[in-house]
């Protein structure tokens, strides 16, 4: 039995390498010759003959998908179509049968209830003087759905071209770190990253396209036996980020409220996983919806807006000093004012925040947890080392541009010469009169969980072929030199402890009863046009925890004229806590693998039900019929475990589904199913609806849901 299975296996391989051969045979005799070895006629010659000639095809490249962590499809692919009408009546098929537009009223009048164009104007480009025409706005982007609603017609004369564009699922989903990807203007069969990750990764990311050479006769109908050459299409490789999709959801929806809250002007929020240097989720403001590219300003402001961070600096001026020893905390000053002169001459008196009034005589300590801005000039002016000090500045990466993932980084400005104790010198010491990013304070406050060392920010956790499965990319720790020393670092985690945790410190608003979260304050003046705004503030908190062994690091910032940060302290309690219980397992994992369907129609609806149940699908049971009709996404889409499936089935009678959860993009495939209209309200996830579930759903009912 083992003998004759071999047996067959070895005439099956056999036959399957002389059909490799005959083929790769034919295509070099007919490119040589112009003879088919198939059909044994000179097919160059025929389709010569014919008035034909060569036409080369391009197959365009899947260009990669990119992924959040935990598996969720963020970019990915669609097919969209073209819709051509061919007006010639040159073009027949290959049977002699009309290849153009013959009634031109009738496809007039069958095109205007598809497409949104008139009769009218559809007719006028029909009665156009020319070999084909296209129909503007109208006859582009249109969904596989359209298509076959189109072709079902059975009119003749109407051709797609299909036109491969990238779609963002999740749309405003960290947008600015994402990016979006285009059509190349000089070739329009590859798409190419314009911002973020689609352009930093776009060699991993972009395919490479394949071809196909031709014969046809004058028809253009494709002769038999006439391949003259044919390369395949490569697909691009895929990018997974290390940002998990229910903490950016989360992350999303918390900063949109408190934007609205505090009617803010600009602001940013990241978390991080603090050993590591994973991001795990991040935000900014203004941002954009990538389908859209609602684009009004082109600056991430997490990791290229500087600003003037306020007192989350004076950690910096503290760990320079302990790691020099030149700090004793609790050595005493006078708090309330510091006068700074220069030959002699009163320049500027700083004042403490509470008007200058101080605490009296307080330890540096005390000093830190009051955030006062007087000890920081004292330390600065009369304790700690200015070259010491800088240089620290310079090995936190401060004032610095940078990369992360091939991003450009911003590097805010420094106000002092470095060569004097200058009042510059000593107010950036408590975060004013220079500016950084929010990755930079990301990135050096990272050292107070790493043993004094700075860990690298990352968003790409790997790239994998999607064919071979193998890893292309892997991303590593990286980590920087000491810059605080050991006991430096324990004695600012016992500071930061005290800012959050003590109550009569600038921190506490943000204390948690079951989390022991460490972390800084900070108010920073905001400058325009060459001067300070009178109402306009940053405000900012960086925070680490839990206070023993730091996981989590988390940066927010804002601006805004209205004072108080309830949003900020509510945004932050629940992302730390959020994080700590995705990092300590207890989020439910999602599964990790990705399907590409099959075409559905025409099967039972119960028995396809059942299939993308099994495939780990969510399937959505468009109507009460037993055969499934249409289905969205189309066959050969690829999908991830989890992703929502519509189906649309023979029944008359469809039914409102609880929308909640659901993107714009699922909303609207539904939408477009069911022949209702759909109104989104906001970006993001879908949070309520006007129809109730379970409703009965009319053609051209007007549902409006809203999004965050």
């Amino acid at each position: 039995m083992g003998k004759g299975k071999n047996f067959n296996a070895k005439i099956i391989y056999i036959v399957f390498v002389f059909l490799i051969i005959a083929l790769v045979f034919n295509v070099s005799i007919l490119t040589l010759t112009g003879w088919g070895m198939v059909s044994f006629k000179n097919i160059r010659a025929f389709s010569a003959e014919r008035g034909g000639g060569q036409v080369s095809e391009i197959k365009q490249a899947r260009r990669g998908s990119i992924y959040t962590s935990d598996n969720q499809l963020v970019a990915t692919d669609v097919t969209k179509y073209k819709l051509i009408a061919i007006l010639s009546e040159d073009r027949v098929t290959a049977k002699g049968d009309p290849a153009y537009v013959k009634e031109k009223k009738k496809t007039a009048k069958a095109l205007s209830t598809i497409i949104n164009m008139s009769y009218e104007d559809i007719l006028a480009k029909l009665e156009t003087d020319a070999y084909q025409v296209e129909f503007g706005s109208a006859g582009k982007n249109l969904t596989s759905l359209k298509k076959e609603e189109i072709e079902s017609l059975g009119l003749p004369g109407l051709v797609f071209e299909e036109v491969v564009s990238r779609n963002y699922r999740y749309a405003d989903f960290a947008s600015y770190e994402v990016g979006y990807a285009a059509v190349n203007e000089k070739d329009p069969y590859t798409l190419v990253g314009q911002m973020g990750l689609e352009q930093s990764y776009d060699d991993y990311l972009k395919g490479s396209n394949g071809e196909k050479i031709y014969l046809v006769d004058a028809h253009q109908n494709e002769l038999p036996d006439s391949v003259i050459k044919e390369t395949v299409a490569l697909p691009g490789n895929d990018v997974y980020m290390t940002i998990n999709s229910s903490l950016q959801t989360e992350l999303d929806a918390l900063f949109k409220d408190l934007i609205k809250q505090r009617r803010c002007y600009k602001g940013g929020c990241a978390i991080m996983e603090v050993k590591t240097g994973r991001i795990l989720a991040i935000t900014s403001y203004p941002s954009f919806d990538p389908n859209e590219r609602d684009i009004k300003n082109y600056l991430d402001t997490f990791i290229n807006e500087a600003f003037e961070c306020g007192s989350v600096f004076k950690a910096f001026v503290y760990g320079s000093g302990l790691t020099d020893k030149t700090i004793k905390l609790k050595e005493k000053y006078m708090s309330g004012g510091y006068r700074y002169y220069e030959a002699g001459r009163l320049i500027h008196t700083i004042r403490d925040y509470n008007e200058g009034r101080g605490w009296g005589k307080i330890t540096f300590e005390e000093g830190f947890y009051h955030s006062s801005n007087t000890a920081i000039c004292h330390l600065l002016a009369e304790h700690l080392d200015m070259q010491s000090v800088i240089e620290t500045y310079k090995k936190l990466g401060l004032f610095q541009a940078s990369e992360i993932d091939g991003m450009t980084s911003g590097s805010g400005v420094k106000g002092y010469d470095g060569q004097t104790k200058s009042l510059e010198y000593l107010t950036t010491g408590f975060g004013q009169g220079s500016s950084v990013t929010g990755l930079q304070l990301l990135r050096a406050y990272s050292t107070f969980a790493n043993d004094g060392k700075m860990v690298e920010p990352h968003l790409v956790d790997k790239v994998v072929n999607p064919v071979t499965e193998e890893e292309l990319y892997k991303a590593e720790v990286k980590t920087s030199e000491q810059i605080f020393s050991t006991s430096a670092v324990k004695q600012m985690r016992d500071l930061l402890y005290g800012v959050v945790n003590r109550p009569e410190a600038t921190g506490y608003r943000y204390h948690l009863d079951d989390i022991e979260l460490i972390g800084k304050t900070g108010t920073g003046q905001v400058a325009e046009n060459g001067r300070y705004h009178k109402t306009k503030e940053s405000h900012v908190f960086v925070g680490l925890a839990p206070y023993d062994d730091p996981q989590i690091e988390i940066v927010c910032w804002y601006q805004s004229k209205i004072q108080g940060t309830k949003p900020m302290q509510t945004l932050v309690k629940s992302m730390v806590k959020s994080s700590l219980n995705l990092l300590n397992g207890k989020e439910k994992k999602v599964k990790t693998k990705t399907y590409t369907l099959t075409s559905y129609i025409n099967q039972s609806t119960k028995h396809v039900k059942s299939l993308l149940k099994e495939k780990d699908l969510e399937p959505v049971i468009i109507g009460n019929g037993s055969a499934v009709k249409d289905q969205y996404p189309a066959k050969k889409t690829k999908v991830a475990a989890g992703s929502r499936v519509f189906l649309l089935t023979d029944g008359k009678r469809i039914t409102m589904p609880d929308m909640t959860g659901w993107s714009r993009k699922d909303a609207e495939a539904f939408a477009n199913l069911a022949k209702i209209e759909i109104e989104v309200d906001g970006a993001g996830t879908i949070y309520r609806q006007s129809v109730r579930k379970g409703m009965t759903l009319t053609e051209g009912k007007n549902v409006k849901v809203y999004a965050k």
